[in-house]
């Protein structure tokens, strides 16, 4: 079926159903931000490949709403949809727009399984106010599916608290603590790195995220695991139950949660439960509505994560290093496709490397202004020395994840693209060097990178940064560097990427990222501060800096950090690339 025989398909379902417009999020069960291909509904509906998007179908129209990240993938890969610039000026949201073109006592359908509470409660809210409709029971999708892919049944492990520091059953404390603070007998959890991270289990379920599906029941007499049996071994299930875990078939979740337990005040996360989890238990229990414990226990890192976090840093920078300087000195042939593959060859040969963290963009000339590029045969750029390549990627370790980005220019820059790197590098290094009261919230830092883009009237549409997993996922919560005003303050022990960008579109992009832990900095009679321990080592490209535009300041940390790389990265490297290296860190 091509893309126009499925919408054919759809709105027949529609018609017989008798609904108005359907929305198709990009989600799971598990409202994950990467699906696996079980649930890539979306992609497959629509051919739009990115990790963010929403679908909107009406007898007449077909629309996908996409930030700015996808903008020009989306462009690239839609066909019978119409595009939605979501946050361009005078862009309405998809529920804006929809809310725009239906009538009183039309009805949306939107599947239930595949949509947060609280984005559900939100939609039906505003709906409602002029007469529409949001069912959440119907899945319009499945039937016309044929040969969808099966869910995935890949291995579970366990990761040693060697790694964790810290054993699932004082995990388990923490959280039956907390859900007893909010006045509540049980928890009832879906999140995939939630659950990974309280039960101290890894897997691959879902491409480049070590998470496995399962849900799991929390209270105070028993602890209770769905996940499918057959990913878990005989001693890896025997360990689980020793810890005083239940174990149950995966599915057999949405008809334990049909019934009413003994527990009468569940702790729910509207945000990463399903709208169809939250109704069912709302039948029978009193929901207490909070973030998942877990999710704040996860993001701050504790001592033993820290110490293999630094360890993993070196690593994955030799990595990156040898990697540059293949790209630098080698006259193999290259494209696109064939750099990450060789990038990926210098992560397996470092210790405790398990997997990429995210598929690495590799981007050339213009793709570099593509933010989330992929390359495939269709797209795949032969390198050649003429103009800037951008370089993001990471590592799953068992000690980690990684994330960073650089920039190179494969010939001789413009003074343009020496203009704009060096803005983005004054934007990396007010981040990296910001101290800040331990009160300061993601948003506030984000301002203090874009300052020096927004003095010239540029800008860049993403956040400046986003939490890290400890071998997990590459993005993680709550804590985030963007303009969003989110009410979380920054804390010792959030792992963060600090990652200001500029994109030229049609011409290239730019964006620098290390990865940064949030430290004490001190304490005075005006209160606590905080600043940033940076946990990323690998140059920045020398050949793309003026300096005449950059102050003593950050002349000097760009020498300090040059001279950290090479004294952390040398004694790991082949002689030839130590060399090389030792010519990239020279002081300005």
């Amino acid at each position: 079926m091509n893309t126009q025989d499925k919408l054919c398909a759809l709105r027949r379902k529609m018609d017989e159903a008798g609904v108005n417009a359907v929305i198709i999020p990009n989600a799971d069960p598990h409202q994950s931000e990467y699906l696996a291909e079980h649930w890539q509904v979306l992609k497959w509906l629509t051919g739009f490949s990115g990790s963010a998007g929403t679908a909107v179908v009406t007898p007449k129209t077909a629309g996908l709403w996409t930030d700015f990240r996808y903008w020009i993938q989306a462009a690239a890969q839609l066909e019978h949809f119409t595009l939605f610039r979501q946050g361009d000026t005078d862009v309405p949201s998809f529920d804006k727009w929809l809310a725009s073109t239906l009538s009183a006592n039309d009805r949306i359908a939107l599947d239930g399984k595949m949509v947060s509470a609280a984005q559900a409660g939100s939609l039906k809210k505003k709906f409602a106010q002029k007469g529409i409709v949001v069912d959440t029971t119907m899945d319009l999708i499945s039937d016309l599916w044929p040969d969808r892919p099966p869910m995935p049944r890949t291995p579970a492990f366990a990761l040693d608290t060697v790694y964790a520091g810290e054993t699932r059953k004082e995990k388990f404390s923490r959280i039956r603590k907390k859900t007893a603070a909010y006045n509540a007998d049980c928890h009832v959890m879906a999140a995939l790195d939630d659950i990974a991270w309280t039960f101290n289990l890894r897997g691959q379920d879902i491409h480049t995220n070590p998470v496995n599906l399962a849900f799991a029941i929390i209270d105070m007499d028993q602890i209770r695991l769905f996940i499918d049996p057959a990913k878990l071994s005989p001693a890896l299930g025997s360990s689980l139950e020793a810890d005083g875990v239940a174990l149950f078939d995966y599915d057999d979740f949405y008809e334990t949660i049909q019934k009413p337990d003994k527990q009468s005040r569940v702790l729910l996360d509207p945000e990463s439960v399903s709208d169809l989890i939250y109704q069912a238990i709302g039948r029978h229990s009193d929901i207490i509505e909070a973030s998942n414990p877990s999710h704040m226990f996860k993001c701050l890192k504790n001592e033993v994560q820290i110490s293999h976090i630094r360890d993993t840093a070196v690593k994955d920078g030799r990595a990156v290093v040898n990697f540059l300087h293949w790209l630098d000195t080698s006259n193999a042939p290259k494209t696109e496709m064939s750099a990450a593959e060789q990038l990926l060859n210098f992560r397996k040969e470092q210790d405790a490397f398990i997997h990429p963290s995210f598929d690495a963009i590799m981007a050339f000339k213009a793709h570099s202004a593509i933010c989330h590029y992929s390359a495939d045969p269709d797209t795949d750029l032969t390198l050649s020395p003429d103009a800037m390549f951008l370089t993001d990627s990471g590592g799953n370790y068992l000690t980690g994840t990684t994330d960073i980005t650089r920039t190179v220019h494969l010939g001789a820059p413009s003074s343009q693209e020496i203009h704009d790197y060096t803005l983005v590098l004054k934007a990396h290094i007010a981040v990296a060097t910001a101290r800040f009261p331990a009160t300061a919230r993601g948003y506030q830092i984000d301002a203090m990178a874009r300052r020096h883009l927004w003095q010239q009237g540029l800008d860049f549409g993403h956040g400046t940064g986003h939490g890290v997993g400890f071998f997990l996922c590459v993005h993680e919560g709550p804590a985030r560097l963007s303009t969003q005003p989110v009410d979380i303050t920054l804390k010792p022990g959030m792992l963060l990427t600090n990652e200001p960008g500029l994109y030229r579109e049609g011409q290239y992009g730019i964006r620098l990222e290390n990865m940064v832990l949030v430290i004490k900095d001190r304490d005075t009679q005006f209160g606590s501060f905080l600043k940033f321990e940076n946990m990323t080592f690998c140059h920045f490209e020398r050949s793309l800096m003026d300096k005449t535009m950059m102050s003593l300041a950050e002349i000097n940390w760009i020498n300090d950090y040059h001279q950290m790389v090479y004294d952390r990265l040398a004694p790991g490297l082949d002689t030839p690339v130590r060399q090389w290296l030792k010519e990239k860190t020279k002081s300005l």
